[in-house]
């Protein structure tokens, strides 16, 4: 997705969501091409993406591109988003936020200087107007545009950028995470007020992307003394971005009002307000009955009414897969807890979860696919020779008897050392998905002699012990791209600090690839590197891969100008026609 509706971090968080985000400068990169699976692919579901949505033919889609400029659309109405988790702070390179922090803030309220084409995978500025990377990869210039300022009407100038990379990098603010991706800038040479030029220590194949995605951040409004000031921001957010922030109602949702000193092309939409509502079944209601406008569907939501016509009359059903952002679901296993330690049992774990059920019968999307590592399965990051593990409870319980699980008092519950096999099962409360994947995951063990426990907790409480490693398992998802680079999550320089590594995976030679891949250039003998490191993940089991799948959304169908782009959706390009506005 464009920079203007995505994050940076990638991190994206989660989520979950992102995933979201992050956001998702921490996934950008610097590609000049797709291969050729990957292009088919994307552009036979965007093609698809604007049958569903426009219902035109090729012809009038032609001419509607042709008029765009002519007749951007009406302004006015408002976007009402559903949101399943409330954000714990809207400051979205804090180590405390979380998808939906990314979701509000990146693009609408904070801008950086780099954003992506929609559709060509090449960067283009935003608050930059001009930028280039030395043949070696260690210089990086950006020169920013005249004409930009925040929302408060103060020009935005590189001592705004110094301090937005000074305070990301500044070890005493909580942002560990996204700080490693710039632990190789040696220095920055501030040329003027326009002007700044970046100096790696080392080569790193997507520091033009992570600069120029860095939030920009008004230092006449941010500057602090103490870092723990920073740390403890929560709301009010100041950016440049299209958006200003209204307010922030705890329980119940965050409004967005345009920001009518915005220094480029307004949206034609006027507010966005993003509702708070945990229960899925509440959600959706919400949808039918017009208090809300945009939802993410589950997967069994979205099975039973995208084929629902009368739902559809009044809702687009959006299915895509956004090359940018399409994400994974996974299961991790807590290293530090001693059912774990051993990769036997991981991989155990992995036989005992039939994947191809969930598939078909949980998320009940055809085009959805087991992944078997944490790289977008259509880019070359991914090795296309490794398949899933299969669902095998035989094999399972070969592997726990080999690794010295066995039940030894005839309780029923295998144990070693004198400890039961007994484990916590940590899910995002109110979730369809993760309590079905999380009962079906308990059913199974418990016929090897696991018992498993499952722990709910509603999301704000879920994502502290999470970033804590307070629990022996969990499921989450990240958010995805093209090109990405494992470091965060993976690398074992991020199990401590509050790092992204938060399953403790520990593997020399893992790290040893990660490191010399992030200084390749050579894309082809980079992602050879990352195929043997997608090896390593895949013999050693610390995730659970569970599925990857299209993006789904529903959309209120009085929202016109819907474009599936190959990076996804932008919802800054939507307007609502004047004689069908809701809200005045």
């Amino acid at each position: 997705m464009n920079g203007r509706s995505s994050g940076i971090v990638t991190f994206f968080l989660f989520v979950l969501l992102s995933v979201l985000v992050l956001l998702q400068v921490l996934s950008m990169i610097q590609a000049d091409r797709l291969y050729e699976r990957l292009d088919g692919l994307v552009r036979t579901a965007a093609e698809e993406g604007r049958r569903l949505v426009a219902g035109t033919s090729a012809n009038e889609k032609e001419q509607k591109a042709q008029t765009a400029e002519e007749y951007p659309g009406d302004e006015g109405d408002w976007l009402v988003w559903h949101l399943s988790g409330e954000p714990t702070t809207l400051y979205a390179f804090l180590e405390t936020a979380t998808w939906p922090s990314r979701w509000i803030t990146s693009g609408n309220i904070f801008e950086s200087m780099l954003e992506y084409e929609p559709d060509a995978f090449e960067f283009r500025g935003r608050l930059a107007e001009d930028f280039s990377i030395s043949a070696d990869g260690l210089e990086i210039y950006f020169k920013l545009r005249n004409d930009i300022h925040f929302s408060d009407g103060e020009p935005i100038t590189t001592d705004d950028v110094v301090f937005s990379f000074e305070t990301i990098t500044n070890p005493g603010v909580d942002c560990a995470s996204y700080a490693n991706y710039f632990r190789d800038i040696e220095r920055y040479e501030r040329i003027n007020d326009k002007e700044i030029k970046f100096y790696m220590k080392k080569v790193y194949f997507l520091s033009l992307g992570f600069l120029g995605g860095i939030p920009i951040y008004p230092e006449h409004i941010y500057k602090f003394d103490d870092p723990a000031e920073f740390n403890k921001l929560r709301t009010n957010p100041i950016g440049s971005g299209p958006y200003v922030f209204e307010k922030w109602d705890i329980g119940s949702g965050v409004v967005l009002n345009r920001n009518v000193n915005y220094w480029s092309r307004k949206p034609k939409i006027k507010k966005i307000i993003y509702k708070f509502i945990t229960n899925d079944i509440a959600a959706l209601q919400a949808l039918q009955s017009g208090e809300v406008d945009y939802l993410r569907p589950t997967p069994d939501q979205f099975g039973e009414k995208s084929k629902d016509e009368e739902f559809k009359k009044k809702f687009y059903c959006l299915s895509y897969w956004a090359a940018g952002n399409t994400g994974y679901f996974w299961i991790g296993w807590n290293q530090k807890q001693p059912f774990f330690t051993d990769k036997r049992v991981r991989l155990a774990m992995t036989h005992l979860v039939d994947r191809e059920a969930i598939r078909k019968h949980i998320l009940r999307n055809p085009d959805a696919q087991i992944p078997t590592g944490p790289f977008y399965i259509y880019g070359p990051q991914s090795d296309p020779n490794i398949k899933p593990w299969p669902y095998d409870p035989e094999r399972a319980k070969q592997l726990l008897d080999e690794a010295g699980w066995v039940d030894s008092d005839g309780d029923g519950i295998r144990d070693k050392d004198g400890v039961p096999f007994r484990f916590k099962y940590m899910i995002s409360s109110g979730i369809f998905l993760h309590e079905h994947i999380a009962k079906l995951v308990k059913d199974e063990a418990a016929k090897v002699g696991i018992d498993v426990i499952l722990e709910p907790y509603e999301w704000s409480i879920f994502s502290e012990r999470v970033v804590d490693r307070n629990f022996d398992a969990l499921s989450m998802a990240w958010g995805g791209g093209v090109e990405s680079d494992p470091y965060q999550i993976w690398h074992s320089s991020q199990i401590e600090k509050r790092g992204s590594n938060f399953i403790g995976f520990n593997n020399p030679k893992a790290d040893a690839i990660i490191e010399k891949a992030r200084r390749t250039l050579d894309k082809d003998k980079r992602n050879a590197l990352y195929h043997k490191f997608h090896r390593i993940l895949h013999e050693e089991q610390p995730y659970t891969f569970i599925y990857t799948k299209p993006e789904n959304r529903f959309l209120d169908r009085r929202f016109e100008n819907v474009i599936i782009h190959k990076l996804g959706i932008d919802e800054h390009e939507w307007y609502v026609p004047r004689e069908k506005q809701k809200y005045k």
